[in-house]
């Protein structure tokens, strides 16, 4: 077994303030800035242009997609139309003859009752015999 070694204790490093730390980060910032206002200018309107162009390329995608989404749905009830046309139109007609006879026994029914016939004495004279 090999003989371990006392670590010696660290001195504590004297961190920076965060007053330091400010002042340095502000320091940076006046670096990145430019000298005048013209030329901060031209940078944040390239910047922006940028950022424009590649917003246009992100969205051209989204919406290629949704406009064959929507061509792909678009074909499908057109199908689906076409396919319950067929089966109204093989259903249409047994069902049209069938309320076209329920509207004629209604229409029977509704319609004012016909005068009956008298009847005739000779079924009484039977009827007495």
């Amino acid at each position: 077994m090999a003989a371990r070694r006392k670590k010696t204790a660290r001195k504590a490093g004297r961190g920076k303030t965060a007053a330091q730390q400010a002042e340095a980060a502000l320091a940076r910032l006046e670096q990145d800035l430019p000298d005048n206002l013209k030329d901060f200018s031209r940078r944040v309107r390239r910047g922006l242009a940028e950022l424009e162009r590649e917003i246009e390329r992100a969205q051209a995608n989204p919406r290629r997609e949704a406009a064959r989404l929507l061509r792909e749905a678009s074909h499908a009830l057109g199908r689906l139309e076409a396919d319950g046309e067929r089966r109204w139109r093989k259903l249409a007609g047994p069902a049209r003859r069938e309320a076209l006879r329920l509207l004629h026994r209604l229409e029977g029914v509704l319609a004012a009752p016909k005068r009956r016939k008298a009847r005739r004495k000779a079924t009484r004279r039977v009827a007495a015999r």
